[in-house]
């Protein structure tokens, strides 16, 4: 038996020894008070035999549908990250998420960071900008505010300096394996026709090798007034939180490692 499916099989085991009964709905009434979900009551929720359900959680290789993937999912509450290993161990492809609004433990980060910092969705439609952010880059707060549509628009030179040569590159990366990487996105497919209307931009795009995004440990020019007269160096850092894929928390530091943001 194939390693991974077992493991994936024990996976589930452990989601659903975790699953509280009382939150399931439509469960069969049994004797007493149940002290978890077993294997015939997930069975019984998605109309399949209680043995087929054993065959998931014993990492058997069967011909599981989607449909029934889809169930155990919402039957047992797994969260983004979880249904999409469910659904790639079981070789679907994992459903799209819809938009959703950050976990609160998730914006309490962001806030609590001493540098900007800023949260945006899978088109890169910014969700949430801690103070430091907004008083910085105050764009990021205005409503409908959009990273890339601002980074290839003229109002975005005032702050990203040398555009050209430290800015254009990374960020037509970063937009280009976003479109190629994810699944279809209306709302992405806007955000990159409003980036390449602009014939410049256009032509970058045309000739641009998307070899990747911002080099780590690469220091960028950014005009900040607020804290200094003069071009500040500073180091992009994104990362995907696990439990949120589709969204991106970016974080902008003095590359200064003495200098804070007031």
């Amino acid at each position: 038996m194939d390693a991974r499916r077992q493991d994936l099989g024990r996976m589930v085991r452990a989601w659903r020894a975790a699953r509280p009964p009382e939150v399931v709905t439509g469960l069969v009434p049994g004797r007493g008070r149940r002290a978890r979900l077993t294997q015939l009551d997930v069975a019984l929720l998605l109309g399949v035999s209680e043995r087929w359900y054993r065959a998931l959680e014993s990492g058997e290789d069967r011909p599981y549908s989607r449909e029934f993937i889809d169930g155990v999912v919402r039957v047992l509450g797994l969260g983004p990250a979880q249904a999409a290993a469910l659904h790639r161990g079981t070789g679907h492809s994992p459903p799209r998420p819809g938009p959703t609004r950050p976990a609160p433990g998730l914006l309490d980060l962001v806030r609590r960071q001493h540098c900007i910092s800023f949260l945006c969705d899978a088109a890169w439609d910014v969700v949430h900008a801690n103070d430091i952010a907004a008083r910085h880059c105050p764009w990021l707060v205005r409503p409908g505010a959009n990273v890339m549509v601002w980074a290839f628009s003229d109002a975005s030179r005032y702050q990203l300096r040398e555009w050209q040569s430290h800015w254009a590159g990374p960020l037509l990366g970063q937009l280009r394996l976003s479109w190629q990487g994810g699944g279809p996105n209306p709302r992405l497919d806007e955000v990159v026709r409003t980036v390449r209307r602009a014939p410049d931009t256009e032509r970058l795009w045309q000739s641009h090798t998307p070899t990747g995004t911002f080099p780590l440990g690469t220091a960028h020019p950014m005009y900040l007034p607020l804290f200094s007269p003069r071009p500040t160096e500073v180091r992009v850092a994104a990362c995907v939180p696990c439990d949120a894929p589709d969204t991106r928390w970016i974080m902008l530091t003095p590359a200064d490692g003495t200098a804070a943001f007031p």
